[in-house]
């Protein structure tokens, strides 16, 4: 089930009714961290809606620089799935800039202790559908702060903006809420439930 960063940060892209080419730089305050389930840091959302990603080697650097609610400046490759991949930040409010460089070598491991993961569920209503490279929907953002990753063929209910959403999974949470891997989902607890229950398909 687990998904590293990198992957994570590799497949996910926002879309809306149509996406338009997102813009190589934005400027704005931040809204709000986006972490994987296993509680690192893999993306922002500025006040204006836009959703930044980074690669594992910046996220920590880019969360160290700024605050919620400090003014950036981010610069990138803007996709055709509407998302920014971000490789600088200009921290406006602190002055504080931070910039992809070419990779050091390789440092000796760590033993950085592991988040803990725990059994979570989740409720509200979908903000973003986030998708692959392919189109398939492989997570949402949901306006009370939870991000639910989760396998595209676990996916039986439409996925749209506004629209009710459910999921069982194992996660951790943080202070934007929880970031969970699902492992079933549904309109309403009671569907994701039962969803877990359910036979398998026949092949």
């Amino acid at each position: 089930m687990k998904l590293h960063a990198a992957l994570l940060a590799a497949l996910l892209a926002c879309t809306g009714a149509a996406v338009a080419q997102a813009p190589a730089g934005a400027v704005g305050a931040v809204a709000r961290y986006l972490t994987t389930p296993y509680g690192e840091v893999n993306g922002l959302r500025l006040d204006n809606g836009t959703l930044a990603l980074f690669a594992p080697h910046l996220a920590q650097r880019f969360f160290e620089s700024t605050a919620v609610g400090d003014q950036v400046q981010l610069s990138g490759h803007g996709g055709a799935d509407g998302v920014l991949r971000a490789t600088s930040l200009v921290n406006l409010t602190t002055r504080k800039t931070v910039a992809d460089m070419p990779p050091a070598p390789p440092s000796p491991p760590t033993n950085r202790p592991l988040a803990t993961l725990e059994r979570l569920e989740t409720t509200g209503t979908i903000d973003l559908v986030l998708r692959g490279p392919r189109g398939e929907a492989n997570a949402v953002l949901l306006q009370e702060g939870a991000v639910v990753y989760f396998r595209p063929d676990l996916i039986k209910i439409p996925l749209a903006r506004q629209q009710p959403f459910a999921a069982i999974g194992i996660g951790t949470r943080s202070s934007w809420g929880p970031a969970l891997e699902a492992v079933a989902v549904g309109a309403d607890l009671e569907q994701a439930r039962a969803a877990i229950h359910a036979p398998p398909p026949l092949p």
